[in-house]
This record gives C-alpha cells, sequence and structure tokens, in this order.
C-alpha cells in the first residue's frame, strides 16, 4: 500500500527479488484522483504489459451504488469488494460506487447501458429513498434493458446494519426500502422481465457486529462477506 505524505509520492514498492518474470495488479486509490503516475524498474529489468488480459477486460461486470461500493473504509484499495470479485472471476470490475449519491439518476443509467457489460449489479439501496425508487428504479432498469435485452441484471438489497437490531428508526426505514425494492423487482417478473435477479441482505454481513467501521460502511471483513455472497450469484449469472 502507498502512504501519501503530500502531493507528489515517491515509494519503493518491492526490492531484493530474485530475477524472473511476474505479473502484478496495481490499484489505484478508491477515493483520491490521481494526475499522473509513473511505474519505474531497475536498470537491468524491463516492465511491459501483460501476455493475456488478467482479469479478462471484455464484458466486465458493472456495479452502480453508494460510498459502501466505492470502497470506503476499506483498509487498501485491493479490499474494495468489487475488487474482490474481480480477483475471484478473473474479470474486470467496474465500480461506480458515488459516495453520497445513488440516487437512481437516469443520466448515470444512460452511461451504464453503453458498456457491453456480462453482468449489471444495481446496489443503489443504501442511499435511495422510498421515494426515489418508486419514481425511477424501473425507469432506470429500463434504461439498461433497453440496450441490453438479455444481460443479467442483479439487484441487492439494503444490508442490514449492525445499529438495526437497537435503533428501531433505521430498522424500519430499511424494511421499507427493502420491502419496496421486492414490490418493483416483483412487478417487473409479473411483467415477464427476464434475467432479473434480487439478492437478500439478509446473511451478507453475518451477526457478529464485525463487519462494519461505524454501523455502515464496512471492515475488510465485511468486504469479504459481500464478495461471499455476491460472487457465486454474478459467476451463475456470466454462465
Amino acid at each position: 500500500s502507498a502512504r501519501p505524505k503530500g502531493k507528489t509520492n515517491q515509494v519503493t514498492i518491492i526490492k531484493n527479488m530474485h530475477p524472473e518474470e511476474r505479473e502484478y495488479m496495481l490499484y489505484l486509490p478508491l477515493y483520491d484522483g490521481l494526475i499522473s503516475l509513473s511505474i519505474g524498474v531497475d536498470s537491468l529489468a524491463t516492465i511491459s504489459q501483460p501476455l493475456m488480459d488478467c482479469p479478462i477486460r471484455k464484458n466486465p461486470v458493472v456495479f452502480y451504488g453508494t460510498s459502501i461500493l466505492q470502497g470506503g473504509c476499506a483498509s487498501r484499495p485491493g479490499m474494495a469488494h468489487t475488487n474482490i470479485i474481480s480477483r475471484r472471476l478473473n474479470r474486470e470490475c467496474i465500480n461506480l460506487g458515488f459516495s453520497g449519491n445513488a440516487f437512481l439518476d437516469l443520466e448515470v443509467a444512460k452511461v451504464i447501458a453503453e458498456v457491453e457489460a456480462s453482468v449489471f449489479v444495481l446496489d443503489f439501496v443504501p442511499n435511495a429513498s422510498v421515494a426515489k425508487m418508486k419514481e425511477r428504479m424501473e425507469t432506470f432498469y429500463r434504461i439498461i434493458r433497453g440496450k441490453h435485452p438479455d444481460t443479467p441484471i442483479i439487484f441487492i438489497e439494503d444490508p442490514i446494519f449492525p445499529h438495526t437490531f437497537y435503533d428501531e428508526k433505521v430498522a424500519k426505514e430499511v424494511r421499507r426500502k427493502n420491502d419496496t425494492l421486492k414490490e418493483i423487482f416483483n412487478h417487473l417478473k409479473k411483467r415477464n422481465e427476464k434475467n432479473i435477479i434480487l439478492i437478500s441482505s439478509k446473511n451478507m454481513l453475518g451477526e457478529d457486529g464485525e463487519a462494519t467501521v461505524d454501523g455502515i460502511h464496512f471492515t475488510d471483513l465485511g468486504m469479504m462477506r459481500y464478495a461471499d455472497l455476491v460472487c457465486p450469484v454474478i459467476k451463475k449469472a456470466i454462465r
């Protein structure tokens, strides 16, 4: 992991290695932006593109969601659950997680629809209100479906956050949002929509209270548990 100390940083990532060819995956920051990046090697070493796509970049998995999806509170960029899933599937995952957003903005749906994805994963419920879901969810879905009539689209429920066991107001809101998601999902099913999947959050975080930093954003353990739940569903959908 890089440990930035200012706007310009230089760090030795690895040294004292036996000379042989290796492949590396470099994860860029989840929240900070980069203006430029240079990678240097020993004077006797060479650096080049991989011989094959690893992960496979054709037909990526596209995720849309909130700061949780973006990777808020992951200890390092590689521990964001989209990156964990990417490694497990050997497939590029495009992370469209937006901190403080994911309000089912239809402009974002139009951008998402431009990607020739293998699967679309819609994980907006933590930030989207019941009113916004009722107003926009089906239209958001239809924009994507209109360009991708056969591509699997996965909806994910709001996590059962640890403080829902104590805070009755939050618990009620989570239930209302998940009930709304299921109601609209079932409406689509009744309209004979194919290749749509709903993932329940019942077993997403476990019951030990160890999966979040602040009751909302996932620890690395929470990221792993999310990946454990979601990855098999995506793998089956790709098949």
